[in-house]
């Protein structure tokens, strides 16, 4: 996505206004206004080293991912909690928990009912010798069966290979296995299943509330002694599995699936920080960010560092922060981190929908998401150039109060603010609280060569850059609780 710089909004009043009030500081960006007086405790406790140690914690392979439906996100969600109690913020979601369950299905092969039937009685038990890691609808898939060999990086099929509709079993060595799921994807098989020389796993898959399974393929591992068992049932070629052979059988197998599904549950964290004023505090602002990534696709891990274990990490820096500071907004807080949002937006559209706390009393929502990194798309820039810009997205889109209030606070960080990335609207959670009628403002780092890639990883993060987000944000959280409501345009 190339980034325009027409719309580039250079905030430079920071300078100006400390200057004149002989009181300015040097912050990341420059010459800034010191925070005001009463909010110098909280601020002070956002810092780049905290962050950096957090996200250690949150991109690295204790939480495996924080895929929505793993075992990772549930282990993040709970330390997310753990935090939150050590902070005193309340809980407020389901049973006085820190957490609102967004109901999931849980789909798991039973894999001693599970088997590959092949030419004549050539039958190869699912226990100990299969894996299955994606599911689809069917309890049974066939197609011709198609034995591959992958070796080395990068690697590629011939262009008359035609995989359409057909079963896959494939050995690839280290260096082409990251390629060749994606490789065999592209082609629309049926089924692809990897030989592999250790025991099989299987893998749940996760169903979630009104929306049906994406996979339109079964994949998986069988046990290599068996692959081979089984190509030799079909009349492969000796050596079929040499570097770069393709022996099409010309006759179908058939995989025989069962499955089971159980409920189960994926957490949105919520946390609530009490407003000072005794006739206000039933109203709120809302901060959050979205707590979940890739998890682990296939073997592969995506650790999700800037998208957004950044965002996660700013938002819990606010928490604390404004849990520690001593003088609190006159209107309440609610804290939130939410599940989901890599499949659709999901677990904020479950609370919108669902909300523990009444949506009329809600005066604006603020949302994070990567915030950890300098923008770097490719287009002639290099990302240090990026080093003090951010994208604010959305504010604008309703009266432009609460855009003013943030830019007002900027004379506290120094942030230049780019507003040409409204095309990212859709995509992050604010969009949800705006569809129910409430003002938002949606802070955005922008893309890198690694969204979305197994190389997004905590050393590649700008910690600084996260903790003037989290400060900015902080600030902006605390005026908005004192403002009061703000307008939308009808």
């Amino acid at each position: 996505m190339q980034i325009s710089r027409k719309c580039l909004l250079i905030i430079g009043l920071s300078a100006t206004f400390g200057l004149l009030r002989g009181e300015t500081s040097i912050a990341q960006y420059g010459e800034v206004a010191p925070p005001p007086a009463e909010l110098q405790v909280g601020f002070d406790t956002i810092s780049a080293e905290q962050a950096k140690q957090w996200l250690g914690l949150l991109a690295g392979p204790q939480f495996a991912g924080r895929g929505t439906g793993q075992v990772g996100y549930n282990k993040a969600a709970h330390w997310v909690a753990g935090k939150l109690a050590e902070f005193d913020l309340e809980p407020v979601g389901d049973g006085e928990t820190y957490f609102q369950m967004m109901p999931i299905t849980r789909r798991l092969p039973e894999i001693d009912q599970c088997r590959i039937l092949g030419p004549g009685d050539t039958v190869i038990e699912g226990a100990g010798n299969l894996g299955i890691e994606r599911y689809v609808d069917q309890s049974e898939v066939r197609g011709q069966a198609v034995f591959i060999s992958f070796v080395g990086p990068n690697p590629k099929l011939a262009e008359d290979v035609d995989l359409r509709e057909k079963v896959i079993f494939y050995s690839a060595d280290e260096a082409a296995a990251p390629s060749v799921p994606r490789l065999l994807a592209r082609q629309r098989p049926v089924a692809t299943m990897r030989l592999i020389g250790t025991a099989p796993v299987s893998a749940p898959q996760t169903l979630f509330p009104g929306r049906r399974s994406r996979s339109t393929s079964v994949s998986g591992t069988i046990l290599n002694i068996e692959g081979l068992r089984l190509a030799t049932a079909y009349g492969a070629p000796e050596g079929w599995e040499g570097a770069g052979k393709v022996f099409q059988s010309g006759q179908d197998v058939t995989l025989s699936l069962h499955l089971r599904e159980q409920p189960a549950g994926a957490p949105n964290v919520i946390a609530w920080l009490e407003g000072s004023d005794p006739d206000l505090k039933h109203e709120y602002v809302v901060i959050g960010a979205h707590l979940d990534h890739l998890g682990f696709s296939g073997d592969q891990l995506f650790p999700g560092a800037d998208d957004n274990g950044s965002g996660s990490v700013a938002v819990l820096s606010i928490a604390r922060a404004m849990a520690a500071n001593p003088v609190k907004p006159k209107r309440s807080v609610l804290f939130m981190w939410f599940t989901a949002e890599e499949v659709g937006l999901l677990g904020s559209r479950y609370y919108t929908d669902n909300p523990i706390l009444p949506l009329e009393n809600m005066t604006c929502m603020f949302n994070i998401d990567m915030v950890g990194r300098n923008e770097d798309q490719g287009s002639g820039d290099a990302d240090a150039d990026n080093e003090g810009h951010i994208h604010l997205v959305g504010s604008q889109r309703g009266e432009t109060k609460l855009h003013d209030l943030i830019l007002d606070v900027n004379k506290h960080i120094g942030f230049e603010f780019e507003l040409d990335m409204e095309s990212v609207w859709n995509r992050s959670d604010q969009v949800n609280f705006y569809n129910h009628g409430v003002p938002v403002a949606f802070m955005f780092g922008g893309f890198h060569p690694d969204y979305h890639q197994p190389t997004d990883t905590p050393e590649k993060i700008n910690y600084l850059k996260i903790q003037s987000a989290a400060r900015l944000y902080y600030l902006a959280v605390h005026a908005a609780a004192n403002h009061g409501r703000f307008p939308m345009k009808k």
